[in-house]
């Protein structure tokens, strides 16, 4: 039976040692796009859910008017005409 000598031994502990430096970092980095694709994601569902929120009250409620400024009154006693 063939045993390990001290110079196979330390070869290996150095390749594993270089293993785990190089893959530490990356494995961070990996986590931190990952944590900003979970914030970005968690973003956009709470956008989509005020976009629906603001469409249910459109619908629900004729007398305000959504547009992109934000919400308008409709009523006839404020115009934005001068006449």
């Amino acid at each position: 039976m063939k045993a390990f000598t001290l110079i196979e031994l330390l070869v290996v502990i150095i390749l594993i040692a270089f293993i785990i430096s190089v893959v530490s970092p990356t494995g961070y980095r990996l986590y931190e796009s990952f944590e900003k694709y979970l914030n970005t994601k968690a973003e956009a569902e709470k956008i989509k859910d005020l976009k629906f929120q603001a469409f249910a009250t459109q619908t629900s409620n004729p007398d305000y008017n959504i547009s992109m400024l934000g919400v308008d009154y409709l009523d006839n006693k404020t115009s934005h005409n001068n006449d």
